[in-house]
């Protein structure tokens, strides 16, 4: 009986490679669930992106800057709302974002929007 239920049996055999992987299951299992929560959330990027459009305006910034704001702010806005999110390219666009809302001088808003690029870069890991 032992060698009968030690025998290997028949079957495929499937190699995987999967890099950075976190809980990855190994062995045979009929029925798998796996939650995986190594993603962003981007409702930060997408908030702060939606704030930047509509403070840029009392800003007191020259237009040139204004529109520059506002062009990096939508790119975050597109970046966060794909399909696929990037985290490296919502760090270059929020950080991009915080920089120009620096400069932008000590408002009350531009405050607010930088601590709310501080907020969304701490949700990067």
């Amino acid at each position: 009986m032992q060698d009968h239920t030690n025998q290997q049996r028949p079957g495929t055999t499937y190699s995987n490679f999967m890099p950075n992987a976190q809980g990855v299951i190994i062995g045979e299992q009929q029925n798998v669930t796996q939650n995986n929560t190594a993603g962003i959330d981007p409702s930060a990027f997408v908030q702060l992106a939606g704030y930047v459009g509509q403070i840029s305006n009392t800003l007191g910034m020259p237009e040139t800057d204004r529109a520059e704001l506002e062009r990096v702010a939508q790119e975050l806005h597109d970046e966060a709302t794909s399909p696929n999110p990037e985290p490296g390219r919502m760090r270059q666009f929020t950080t991009q974002v915080k920089t120009m809302l620096v400069e932008a001088g000590a408002t009350a808003a531009a405050q607010v929007g930088i601590q709310m690029a501080e907020q969304a870069l701490g949700t990067l890991v």
